[in-house]
């Protein structure tokens, strides 16, 4: 089931993002705020954690959030979205 709102949360906001630190928000709205994944303050600590490293912001924070949610073959999955 988790899988599955995973899938949803972040397909929607990769179809109306067009990538980059505009899907930020957009991620933020489904995680949080329609799905309750997580709080407000993971959701934060996570895209700290992302600005740390280089590369896409948004496919570091769908793998952290996979991985957190569901484990590792959830966050290969959610990288590939």
């Amino acid at each position: 089931m988790i899988q599955k709102k995973l899938f949803l949360a972040f397909f929607r906001s990769g179809l109306v993002g067009f990538g980059g630190p505009s899907t930020i928000p957009l991620m933020q709205k489904e995680v949080v705020d329609h799905y309750q994944m997580m709080t407000l303050t993971e959701y934060s600590s996570v895209i700290a954690i992302g600005n740390i490293f280089p590369g896409p912001i948004v496919t570091k924070l769908a793998g952290y959030i996979g991985y957190e949610l569901a484990g590792i073959l959830v966050a290969v999955i959610a990288i590939f979205l």
